[in-house]
């Protein structure tokens, strides 16, 4: 199935032709494989100062986000009974959450997403 045509605003039609040395290629291959993009994609990000993260951290970290709101739900319905537990597991989610998050560019979505789980946010700008 072929991808849809872009119309309107989505269409990039001005193309910029740059020559790269074959290491320096081979090394934007491997970056562009890490992070799930295409070449052109991660240059056009990097140049524009857009948002460049691994596609794993990015996954690891939602799986992250989605084991601590298992275990806030958890206490809550057990009433605390594992209270102080809990708590020290969620505090280790939440350092490495931020450790993963520290090595990506866009730390705002991190600051928020961990917000809205309810845990306390220091540390990260």
């Amino acid at each position: 199935m072929p991808r849809p045509r872009l119309t309107g605003a989505e269409k990039k039609e001005k193309r910029l032709t740059v020559r790269f040395r074959p290491e320096e290629m081979s090394e934007l291959s491997g970056q562009a494989d890490i992070c799930g993009l295409s070449v052109s994609e991660l240059v056009r990000r990097r140049s524009l100062h857009r948002r460049v993260a691994p596609a794993t951290d990015l996954k690891m970290i939602s799986e992250l986000r989605r084991i601590g709101g298992l275990l806030k739900l958890s206490f809550r319905e057990t009433n605390g009974v594992y209270g102080d537990k809990t708590a020290a597991i969620l505090g280790e989610l939440r350092e490495a959450i931020i450790r993963i998050g520290s090595k990506d560019e866009d730390r705002c979505e991190l600051k928020s997403s961990l917000e809205s789980m309810g845990l306390e946010v220091s540390g990260i700008r």
